[in-house]
């Protein structure tokens, strides 16, 4: 089936705050049709307005082509190929940053449409199902301090705790982006404390947004909280400090996680090899896609690591890291931003149908492709600009 016509759609929630840290204020929306008038739809975390001028840019040459001239009439169904072909053909300008994120949101949605026209969930083209069912872990998230007092932010992220208990999720991650309002001692107790309340039938984590400048700083605190077991410690250090990752991990018995911001195999085999992590977080959105996020994840299993992939952005990643978790051995978690748990107008309202817990898990797909459709009204109040399209 053949691809006729490729949209970007430029959303954008109303009434942003950027001191905030929602990471779906806006999204970049790539839908995929084919002759027969299927489509599938897959995101991106990335500027949408770069995204769509990135859609229409022309070719050049032979490695900066464009994507009408390397997509448009390719079989639908040959997604794996599609993506090498992307790769090699706008290598150029296209091997890292807007350009990978530009193919993550085209794969996601070549996976959803090739789903659909096969009438299959995208988990069975990935590999077929790992499990039976996948456990999100809730990510807890009381919004920035703006202005708060730690008490107001301590009771904040407590009473996240509670909902997600009460919701029923089998795993929890704080996200402690405090900074300079607590000290690391502050820190290390209020670990302590949520690691008791999460209880030792659940998986624990903390995210603490590159807290630290310095290895032997975050080895002070992440050997202070190694009896609370934590499944893993986020961004402890700055993506792009592989030594000091590399000293980190190496010195604590906490796992260390990485890799939000990463793309392609190649970025996360350098990670591996230099930074030592536990742990890889792959984001669909960032990373290349599912077909490129497969890829690392196979990868980091065959040195005996964990993937638990990224996911802070609409109902479209969250269904696309839904099926990534079904479909890939090594990946025990995946990351929830759940509607309930953190106010995000596109989060929850933009994708339907949202996915509902069964004692504290999903369970196998049914539906075909990624098992989501765009809310054309939401759609309607959040468009910025006009479809950028090619045919």
């Amino acid at each position: 089936m053949k691809i006729t016509r490729i949209e970007c759609l430029e959303l954008r929630a109303p009434h942003v705050k950027p001191e905030d840290c929602d990471g779906a204020v806006d999204t970049a929306v790539i839908r995929v049709t084919t002759e027969d008038q299927t489509c599938g739809i897959g995101e991106t975390d990335a500027p949408p307005n770069a995204i769509a001028a990135l859609l229409e840019t022309p070719s050049t040459h032979i490695w900066s082509m464009s994507i009408r001239d390397l997509v448009l009439g390719e079989n639908a169904i040959e997604v794996e190929q599609i993506w090498n072909k992307v790769y090699e053909g706008t290598i150029y300008h296209g091997r890292r940053g807007l350009g990978l994120m530009l193919m993550s949101a085209l794969d996601n949605a070549l996976h959803d449409l090739r789903g659909k026209l096969l009438g299959v969930p995208a988990y069975q083209l990935l590999g077929g199902a790992a499990r039976n069912s996948v456990t999100p872990y809730a990510t807890l998230f009381p919004s920035m301090p703006q202005g708060r007092s730690w008490p107001e932010m301590h009771a904040a992220c407590l009473q996240l705790m509670e909902r997600a208990l009460d919701i029923g999720f089998r795993a929890l991650k704080m996200e402690m982006l405090f900074y300079d309002l607590v000290t690391d001692r502050h820190l290390i107790d209020f670990v302590h404390l949520c690691r008791k309340l999460a209880g030792d039938e659940r998986a624990f984590m903390i995210d603490v947004g590159y807290r630290w400048k310095n290895w032997n700083d975050a080895l002070w605190a992440l050997q202070r909280i190694e009896d609370d077991h934590l499944l893993f410690v986020e961004t402890p250090l700055h993506t792009d400090d592989l030594d000091g990752l590399q000293r980190l991990a190496d010195s604590t018995t906490t796992p260390v996680a990485a890799g939000e911001f990463l793309q392609t195999r190649h970025e996360f085999a350098e990670l591996i090899a230099r930074g030592h992590c536990d742990v890889i977080q792959p984001d669909m959105g960032r990373v290349g896609g599912l077909t490129e996020g497969v890829r690392c994840a196979r990868f980091a299993a065959e040195r005996g690591l964990l993937c638990v992939p990224h996911a802070w952005k609409t109902g479209l990643t969250v269904a696309a890291t839904r099926q990534f978790g079904f479909a890939v051995p090594n990946c025990p978690y995946v990351e929830h931003f759940h509607p309930d748990l953190f106010p995000s107008v596109l989060r929850s309202r933009l994708a339907r149908p949202e996915f509902h817990l069964k004692d504290g898990a999903w369970t196998l797909p049914t539906d075909p492709g990624l098992g989501v459709e765009l809310d054309e009204q939401v759609v309607e109040q959040c468009l910025v600009r006009p479809l950028t399209v090619i045919q």
